[in-house]
């Protein structure tokens, strides 16, 4: 039992949960690229949400922003989340989208 506090005590911190606008951006750019794969077009309301989220990124180099590479796992990481937990993933979404609008992003 010890040996085991031990090691979980030795492991590295989990990687700290992306910003906001980072996790939005990506669950919107998800969401635009899947309707565009699926019909072949995109809402005009959802470039104008993620636009909005875009503009509320940390800005580079601050300690919650993400690397360019980042962003890219973190956006193709949105199935396997949407698989995982399909609850959770539509509940964040719509937090984002519904956040975005009560902050003015639709004109």
């Amino acid at each position: 039992m010890i040996t085991g506090l031990l090691f979980a005590f030795l492991q590295p911190d989990p990687a700290p949960p992306p910003a906001r606008a980072e996790l939005c951006l990506a669950h919107v750019n998800a969401m635009i690229a899947e309707a565009s794969r699926e019909t072949g077009r995109v809402a005009g309301p959802s470039w104008f949400i993620r636009d909005w989220w875009s503009a509320r990124l940390p800005e580079d180099g601050a300690a919650d922003a993400l690397m360019a590479a980042q962003r890219t796992a973190l956006e193709l990481s949105m199935p396997e989340r949407r698989a995982a937990d399909p609850d959770r993933h539509r509940a964040e979404l719509q937090g984002c989208i519904d956040e975005a609008i009560e902050g003015g992003a639709l004109p």
